[in-house]
C-alpha cells in the first residue's frame, strides 16, 4: 500500500485545486489593470512594464533550454542584440519600413542561434555556457568596431514606432498592451512547444541522452532546433527591446545586459517559464529605485539576489511549491504521529494477554 500510494498520489481538491488558477488570474489583472492604477504611467509604462515584459521574454528562452534540454546558454541576449541590430540597419540604414526591419530582425536573429547551435550543440554544461558567452562577447567586439553596419558605439538611431491606426505603438498604454500580448503569445507557443512529442524527446534528451542515441534519436539536431527555437522566442524579446528603445548600441549586447538576463532568470525560478517576469519586474524595479534608498545600489541589488538564493532556491515562482511541501510534511508528520500513537495503544491488550498468559 505504501508504494501504491507514493506512485498514485492524491489529486489536489478544494482551495489547493484552484489555488494556482486563482494566482495566474490575480497576476494577469493586475497586468491588466497596471497603467490605471500607478500614479506616473509615462514613467512606470515603460522603465517598469514594458522593460519587464521584453526582459523576461529573452530570459524565457534561457530557460526554456534550460527546463527542457538541460543547456544553459549565454547567448540569449546575443541573439536578441542580433534581431535589434537586424531592425535597425532595415530602418535606419535602409530606410524601409518597420513590418520589413522586424521580419528580418525576427530572421536574422533565429539564423544566428542556429548558426549558434552549429557551434556549441555537441557540447553540455559548462562547455557550452562558455562558449555562447564567448560568442557573445566577439560579436559585441564587432559591433563596437563595426562602422559600416552597426555604427560602431554611435549605434542605430532613431528607430521609431509605427502607428498602424487602431494601434499606435507611440501612445505608451497601446504600447504596454501590445507587449503584453506578445508576451503572452510567446509563453504560449512555449509552453505548447513543451508539450508536444519534439518537446517530449527534449526531455528524453536532457534526462538521457545516451538512451536517446540507442533508441536511435539524433540527439546532436533536436539540441540545435531547441537551441534556434528558444534563439526565436529571443528575438522576438529583440524587436520589443529595440521599440523600448528607439535605438540599438553595443551597450544591448555588453556583458552586463547578458548577467541582466541571467539574474532575471535565476530570481524569477530557473526552472519557470512565467516566473521570468517576476525576475524582471524585480530587477527594473531595483535598478530604477535602488539608487534613491543608497548610494551603494549595485550592493543592495547583489544582496537581495543573494537573499532570494538562500531562501528561494527554485525563484520567486517556486515559493508557493516551498510552502505546499512545508505544509504537506508537516500534516504528514503529524499523521505519522497519530497513527504511531495509535497502534501503541492497539498493541497493549496484546502485550497484556501474552503475559498473563506465561503467569498461567
Amino acid at each position: 500500500m505504501p508504494e501504491r500510494t507514493a506512485l498514485f498520489a492524491p489529486r489536489p481538491t478544494g482551495l489547493a485545486r484552484w489555488l494556482p488558477w486563482i494566482i495566474v488570474s490575480a497576476v494577469m489583472l493586475l497586468v491588466l489593470v497596471f497603467p490605471f492604477i500607478v500614479d506616473r504611467p509615462r514613467f512606470w509604462l515603460p522603465n517598469i512594464g514594458v522593460k519587464s515584459i521584453w526582459l523576461g521574454i529573452i530570459a524565457m528562452s534561457l530557460v526554456f533550454l534550460n527546463r527542457y534540454v538541460g543547456l544553459l546558454s549565454l547567448a540569449q541576449v546575443t541573439i536578441a542584440g542580433v534581431s535589434a541590430y537586424g531592425v535597425g540597419y532595415v530602418v535606419v540604414t535602409l530606410q524601409q519600413d518597420f513590418v520589413l526591419g522586424a521580419l528580418v530582425g525576427i530572421v536574422v536573429g533565429t539564423f544566428a542561434a542556429f548558426v549558434i547551435a552549429l557551434i556549441a550543440a555537441r557540447t553540455k554544461a559548462i562547455y557550452f555556457l562558455m562558449i555562447t558567452l564567448a560568442i557573445g562577447q566577439v560579436f559585441f567586439s564587432w559591433a563596437s568596431q563595426s562602422i559600416d553596419v552597426t555604427n560602431a558605439s554611435r549605434g542605430l538611431a532613431p528607430i521609431a514606432r509605427p502607428d498602424w491606426g487602431l494601434i499606435n505603438l507611440n501612445d505608451i498604454t497601446t504600447f504596454y498592451y501590445f507587449a503584453v500580448a506578445v508576451a503572452v503569445l510567446c509563453h504560449a507557443l512555449c509552453r505548447y512547444v513543451a508539450g508536444s512529442t519534439f518537446g517530449l524527446a527534449l526531455e528524453g534528451v536532457r534526462d538521457s541522452p545516451e538512451r536517446m542515441r540507442a533508441l536511435g534519436y539524433n540527439v546532436n539536431a533536436y539540441r540545435v532546433l531547441a537551441t534556434t527555437f528558444a534563439g526565436f522566442i529571443a528575438s522576438v524579446g529583440g524587436i520589443l527591446l529595440v521599440l523600448d528603445r528607439s535605438q540599438v548600441d553595443p551597450n544591448v549586447v555588453s556583458l552586463g545586459s547578458t548577467l541582466d538576463v541571467l539574474v532575471v532568470a535565476v530570481i524569477g525560478g530557473i526552472g519557470s517559464l512565467g516566473g521570468v517576469f517576476i525576475g524582471a519586474l524585480v530587477l527594473t524595479l531595483l535598478s530604477n529605485f535602488a539608487q534613491g534608498i543608497t548610494e551603494q545600489y549595485m550592493t543592495l541589488t547583489g544582496l537581495v539576489f543573494i537573499l532570494i538564493l538562500l531562501f528561494a532556491p527554485a525563484g520567486l515562482a517556486g515559493i508557493g511549491q516551498q510552502v505546499k511541501r512545508l505544509i504537506d510534511r508537516r500534516r504528514r508528520t503529524a499523521t505519522d504521529g497519530d497513527g504511531s500513537s495509535q497502534d501503541t495503544s492497539a498493541t497493549q491488550p496484546a502485550e497484556h494477554a501474552i503475559t498473563e498468559g506465561k503467569k498461567r
